[in-house]
This record gives C-alpha cells, structure tokens and sequence, in this order.
C-alpha cells in the first residue's frame, strides 16, 4: 500500500522518512571523512619515512665527511714530511757540494806542484812559477831552463800526459850562449791550467 503525504508540513512528515536532500548532505558528509581518514593514515606513514631516510642520508653525509677530514688531514701530515725531507735533501746537497770545492780548491795546488814535479827532467829546472788565475780555473806560468830542446819537448811531453794539467801552451824559447858554447842552455816559457778531473789534454806548439 502506498502512502501519499499531501501536507509535508505536518508532524508525520517530519517523523518519516529522510529526504533525499538529507540523504545527500549525510553521503557528503561520509566522503569527506573517508578521505580525511585516508590521507592521515597516507600522510603520517610518509612523513616518517622521509624522515628516516633523511636521517640515515645525514648519517652517511656525516660518515663521509669525517672520512674526508682525516684523509685530508694525513696528507697535509705526509705533505709536510716531504717537503721537510726535500729541503733537508737539499740542504745536503749544497753542504756537499761547499765541501768538495773547498777541497777541490784547496788541493789545488799541491797536485799542480806535485805533477809539475814529476813531468820535469833532470837536464832542465824551472826558474819562476806565476799564477795567471785562481782556483777553481787555476792556471799558471812557467820559465824555467833547459839543457837542451830535447829536455823542453819531454816536459811538455810530461805535463800532457798528467790527469791534473790541460791546456799545455808553449810560449816561447829562446837559446841563452853561443853554438860553440858547450854550456849553452834553452830558456823557455809554458802556460798551462789545472784540471781537477781528467781532461782532454792539448799542446800547442812553438
């Protein structure tokens, strides 16, 4: 049996049934909660979980971090050794090196002496010795007399042939008495230059 309700005013009417408009704001009002209640249980999940990832990101930002500080810092350290250790090498190096020229110098001469010595023959005698430049390109001047040319050409001869004198240079000679004179001598002048490592000997002649 269906009923007609002709006056929507009365009380039955309002005691009946709910209206469609009702019936339409109760169905909006359950959508907005569902969704609500939907983005809740979305958002705060999500939220957590970008925060423990950026937490554990932090974390490893931060190890790597503190990586970097220590390898950086240990080599500044070796850096710093080796810097130290080349210029300790080099102060070395210019020790050594004071060292042998000053040695280099300083026996000089006596190896000039020594091997002008030796090369000079017993017919023959030197009777000036002039220095021309200091050491370390020590070169000197020679006069001396011979008692023949013979004498002259085997002290040049000698002299070329020492690990110590380069440089051999025959300035001149000149015969001191007559022919006829059995005492008759050979006046002669040489240059020549110390060298304190074999060299590559060179005479030049009259």
């Amino acid at each position: 049996m269906i009923e007609i309700n002709l006056l929507p005013d009365s009380p039955r009417a309002r005691q009946g049934f709910v209206t469609d408009e009702t019936a339409g704001s109760v169905l909006r009002i359950d959508v907005w909660g569902v969704a609500l209640l939907i983005s809740a249980l979305t958002i705060l999940p999500g939220t957590a979980a970008l925060w423990w990832l950026q937490r554990t990101e932090a974390r490893e930002l931060g190890a790597r971090l503190e990586a970097v500080v220590a390898d950086s810092a240990r080599l500044a350290e070796l850096r710093a050794a080796s810097d130290s250790l080349t210029e300790r090498s080099r102060e070395i190096r210019e020790r050594v090196a004071l060292v042998e020229q000053l040695d280099r110098d300083r026996f000089a001469w006596p190896h000039l002496m020594d091997e002008i010595s030796r090369a000079l023959p017993p017919p023959a005698w030197l009777t000036s010795l002039r220095q021309l430049s200091a050491p370390p390109d020590l070169a000197v001047e020679l006069q001396g007399v011979a008692g023949n040319p013979l004498a002259i050409t085997e002290f040049v001869r000698g002299l070329g042939m020492s690990n110590h004198i380069a440089d051999v240079k025959i300035i001149g000679s000149q015969q001191q008495g007559s022919d006829s004179d059995q005492g008759s001598r050979q006046a002669f002048t040489l240059v020549l230059r110390f060298a304190h490592a074999p060299a590559l000997r060179r005479v030049e002649p009259t």
